[in-house]
């Protein structure tokens, strides 16, 4: 097949065009985004229990759901979060779970509990789907927010229809109608809030009664909803003895309102936000382009003061580090062409460089296949590979054009040529493909982001060895056919430099090596016990995954449960004037704040929103900041600038300022504390948030279990049970009058509206509750005071748990310049976390980014050593030997030396990208020791001394080793030199395998002739002749 290739006219020419086209038309389909998809499978059922503390959510709800989910099949974690009147329960499933079946088996276990509390609503139960950002739009003005949100949904509809996935309106507060009812006016009527509830349901309605029999048959509908205030206002409550009917207008205020619930606040007006979104698979870039298409032509039909504006353009972020990536593998091809026509013929060099835009599109077509995007992993992967692709065809390149020197025809010459190399090729891609293969085994979130580069990596070097044994040949052919080409002056000069390098310098410097083997072991091993001795020193610090610069800042805080919405907003104004005076503060050519939300009544952020309680004494602020690139100011140096101006305002508990993380989700230390009562619990979480403030470099240090409002707690006396009244009784009279008695809902147009009976809103005090009289069974109306007892307690705004375990998370962000979180994990298990756990009998463990790491890196451990002994496997069955696939392989430990003497003179920490380079690094770095020891042997079996075979086995593959690593080097070395901040997360990687190169380069051909050498040594004394040696005998 390989002879029939290289001798037909057109058969490379025309497989190469199908590999040009089929990778062209992939690259149309290939989704675009920023990092590859990612994400959990999650089951979440929520119930609404209005007027219940997260202690009675967390007994009566919570309990009740999580004894029924926690053991389906496939379910992985069970959390849950109990607040004031709601609860939600999150059913986390393994990744290979089918989902469609896993929500049907939650949806069969919920409908058979029959223990949720009277009152509690329907529970919800739901699929979390994964999103992605597309951008956000905030609509504000001198408007109502009903009106706001009627212009939101007018916009989120056309969205909708121009095939946007997913628009998400906050706040979205339904409407709702409220009947207010004094006391005295229920007593002078001998009603309750019920009864008058009971009157409004039962009136208004529609209600279907059926069919009519005989010849026209007709359906019989009874017409009755009131839709609005001005037809609740005549419906008849009473009719006094004397005839007069009283309707509910004569009786009670009728309120337009809106539920309890979050507000934002933009420059001082009224906002609502639309977050626009993308289902995970769908092209961002071609999403955003019609986001942007109807943005634009959009204030044209809204009203001149009602503003609009478009922030959190994740499109914007995609195309910037994109176009940094492909500008730096562009230059980096550039490098390997250069480097290429530098030791190479031309024409060899050419038809090599033609290989790499072939490859690298080839290996597009099986990203699509494969289901795989171009993100910024996978481009990064690909950068990576420009320089490998070409090694294979480097060497066969090279081999083909000794043998044309030699004598043998243009066809004989390109086929001897792939065919010797065939071996040495095929496992060396082999050994690459074994080294980045143990990636895919890293599991979690990490995994799902990195797992594009083994992937990649696999396509690439298969679309490289179909290029280098079917195409490359053919026109390595053609290229021979043309006649002997002259040679350049600069090409004599440069070949006569290299041959006389070759044959003094460098054949003298393995000569040593070889004579003096045990000292130049010796030597190496020193060096890779220095590099250790960096990494466990601290001089080289590992950090797991660091974000880029975030243009994003989150802002939150939280006063005393209970406290009025005005302290809210007085401190969302306060954030806002600081945030001026820090932004006037620095020199800046451009507007550095471009958008600045604040939030009333819930937290901002992603984590904040689902990890802390909502209620008026919450609010926070959402900034964006001009881009990265386009400013001098670090967002770090905005939040330490702003911190400082901000005054507090008094009563305030805790303020927490961050820029939003890209990557893993997690924060940088999350310490969770098990096992307890809440009570204990809460002490223990507060002396944990004492012992991380000693450390310097920790800041917004906070806890999931907050104080909840104080609370007036009741029980049923003797006297009161005497009377009749229990506990369910008195509580729902209690409710009905301070929460409100729910009449009915209805849609109104397409809002679901609530109408709801209460007390009026300055009756509903303590002082109030007191006062109230509850009414017996008999219709004996008493004080509430004479038939339960009172007192005061203090509960909880929100309760966690993780697998029916009680649970609370402290929480802090740390400044990597001042403290290793590593390190600050390892300080804080010794210097007092186990004494506090141990004090108050609970457990602790550490979550987010240190549990993502624990797993990652025990993951890695195990991947490695499977990458180990199948790159040892692959060796064995190549050499057809048990001990010379340890000579090649003893070159892998010594990649460390240049990996992290890398890292520590170019300043920069090892990283978990730089960790997935030292096993991709392992299977590159084999590859010439795999052409110098098959070269060896080579010349071995041709009758020459094992030495004599060492030295000229070196000497023949000085080019191809040193020109493979320097293509390597060349396609990644734009990357290391890149100053953008976006390319800074991924330079790790880039200095792991650039530096390890290095390193290794010289070490192949130094260190592993003297290992031959060694080997042969150790043969002799112990008596294992190698098949090298018996054919030397």
């Amino acid at each position: 097949m390989l002879r029939r290739f290289v001798i037909h006219p057109t058969a490379a020419h025309l497989l190469m065009v199908i590999m040009l086209v089929a990778g062209l038309l992939s690259l149309t389909r290939l989704n675009t985004q920023f990092f590859p998809d990612f994400g959990i499978d999650i089951v979440t059922v929520s119930v609404a229990w209005s007027g219940a503390s997260a202690e009675d959510m967390e007994t009566n709800v919570v309990k009740a759901l999580e004894s029924e989910v926690r053991f389906l099949d496939g379910v992985s974690k069970v959390t849950s979060s109990a607040r004031e009147g709601w609860a939600a329960v999150y059913v986390e499933y393994n990744s290979d779970a089918d989902m469609q079946v896993a929500l049907g088996a939650v949806e069969s276990v919920v409908s058979q509990i029959t223990t949720l509390p009277k009152g509690a609503e329907r529970p919800v139960i739901s699929q979390v789907v994964r999103y992605d950002t597309i951008s956000r739009l905030v609509l504000y003005g001198p408007f109502s927010e009903i009106a706001l949100k009627r212009f939101a949904k007018d916009i989120r509809d056309d969205l909708l229809a121009v095939g946007i996935d997913k628009v998400s309106i906050f706040p979205l507060r339904d409407e709702e109608i409220h009947v207010e009812v004094k006391p005295a006016t229920l007593m002078a009527l001998d009603m309750t809030l019920e009864d008058i509830a009971a009157q409004i349901r039962s009136d208004s309605q529609d209600l279907p009664s059926g069919d009519t029999r005989g010849d026209a048959e007709r359906q019989i509908r009874g017409i009755g909803l009131r839709q609005n205030i001005t037809d609740l206002y005549g419906l008849e409550i009473r009719t006094k003895r004397d005839g007069k009917k009283l309707g509910l207008g004569d009786v009670a205020v009728l309120r337009n309102e809106m539920e309890n619930g979050p507000g934002m606040r933009l420059n001082g007006y009224p906002a609502v936000e639309l977050h626009i979104q993308r289902v995970v698979g769908q092209d961002a870039l071609l999403l955003a382009g019609r986001v942007k298409e109807y943005v634009n032509d959009l204030p044209s039909r809204l009203p001149d003061n009602l503003k609009i504006l478009q922030f959190d353009v994740a499109a914007d972020l995609i195309r910037e580090r994109i176009n940094l990536l492909l500008r730096n593998g562009l230059g980096g091809l550039a490098l390997v062409l250069g480097i290429l026509f530098v030791f190479l013929n031309s024409r060899v060099a050419f038809w090599i460089a033609v290989g790499i835009p072939t490859a690298i599109l080839g290996s597009l077509a099986a990203m699509l296949v494969t289901g795989q995007t171009i993100n910024m992993v996978s481009l990064f992967a690909m950068i990576m590979m420009i320089g490998i692709v070409v090694d294979d065809a480097i060497v066969v390149g090279e081999h083909a054009l000794v043998k044309r020197s030699s004598g043998l025809g243009p066809a004989e010459a390109a086929v001897a040529g792939a065919k010797y190399m065939m071996v040495p090729v095929v496992s060396a891609s082999l050994t690459t493909i074994a080294a980045f293969l143990p990636v895919m085994m890293i599991s979690g979130i990490i995994g799902e982001i990195i797992v594009a580069i083994p992937l990649v990596v696999v396509a690439v070097l298969l679309a490289s060895l179909v290029e280098c044994f079917l195409i490359l040949p053919g026109h390595m052919r053609g290229a021979f056919s043309m006649g002997v080409q002259e040679a350049s002056k600069f090409r004599r000069h440069f070949d006569k430099l290299y041959v006389g390098f070759r044959d003094t310098h460098f054949r003298r410097l393995v000569e040593c090596a070889i004579e003096w083997r045990y000292t130049t072991l010796s030597c190496v091993l020193g060096s890779l016990i220095l590099v250790i001795g960096l990494v466990l020193g601290g001089r080289v610090q590992f950090v797991f995954f660091p974000s880029p610069e975030s243009d994003i800042i989150y802002t939150n805080f939280t006063f005393t449960p209970g406290t009025s919405r005005n302290k809210a907003n007085r401190m969302v104004s306060e954030l806002s004037r600081a945030l001026s005076e820090a932004e006037t503060s620095f020199d800046k050519e451009i507007d550095l704040v471009r958008v600045a939300l604040g939030t009333i009544g819930a937290p901002v952020g992603s984590f904040a929103k689902w990890n802390t309680a909502w209620g008026d004494h919450i609010g926070g602020m959402m900034v964006e900041l001009a881009p990265s690139e386009q400013r001098d100011v670090r967002t770090n140096e905005v939040i330490d600038t702003w911190r400082d101006l901000i005054q507090e305002v008094p009563g305030i508990e805790t303020l927490t300022i961050q820029a939003r993380q890209g990557g893993p989700p997690g924060r940088d230390l999350d310490i969770r504390l098990s096992g307890g009562e809440a009570r204990v619990l809460k002490q223990a979480s507060l002396e944990v948030r004492d012992l991380v403030k000693r450390f310097e470099g920790v800041r917004d240090i906070t806890d999931d279990l907050p104080w909840g409002k104080q609370e007036l707690v009741f029980s049923v006396n003797p006297y009161g049970q005497l009377l009749g009244f229990t506990t369910d009784v008195v509580a729902g009279q209690v409710r009905d009058a301070f929460d409100g008695a729910i009449s009915h809902r209805f849609i109104r147009e397409d809002e679901q509206v609530t109408v709801r009976v209460q007390f009026p809103r300055n009756a509903t005090s303590s002082a109030h509750l007191r006062g109230f009289y509850v009414r017996s069974q008999d219709g004996l109306d008493v004080p509430l005071t004479e038939v339960v007892d009172l007192e005061t307690s203090r509960g909880f705004a929100m309760i966690r748990r993780e697998n029916s375990v009680r649970e609370v998370a402290i929480t802090a962000e740390v400044e990597e310049v001042i403290i290793n979180p590593t390190e600050l994990v390892s300080e804080l298990t010794s210097g007092g976390l186990r004494d506090i756990a141990e004090r108050y009998g609970i457990d602790f463990r550490f979550a987010g980014k240190a549990e993502e790491q624990g797993e990652t890196l025990s993951d890695m451990g195990i991947g490695a050593v499977v990458g180990l002994v199948s790159i040892y496997i692959v060796l064995a069955w190549v050499f057809a030997s048990y001990f010379r696939p340890l000579v090649v392989m003893s070159i892998i430990p010594f990649a460390v030396v240049g990996a992290v003497f890398g890292h520590w003179l170019l300043g920069y920490d090892l990283t978990i990208l730089s960790l997935v380079g030292l096993l991709g690094l392992s299977g590159i770095v084999v590859n010439g020791s795999i052409i110098l020891v098959a070269s060896i042997n080579d010349r071995v079996k041709r009758g020459e001394t094992l030495n004599s075979a060492i030295v000229g086995g070196a000497s023949d593959r000085l080019r191809p080793v040193v020109l493979t690593s320097l293509t390597t080097i060349g396609g990644l070395v734009p990357l290391l030199s890149e100053t953008s901040l976006q390319a800074q997360f991924l330079k790790p990687m880039a200095l792991t395998i650039v530096s390890g190169l290095v390193a290794t380069t010289l070490l192949v051909l130094i260190v592993v002739p003297a290992l031959v050498a060694i080997q042969a040594d150790l043969g002799r004394w112990f008596g294992l002749v190698s098949p090298e040696s018996r054919q030397e005998e």
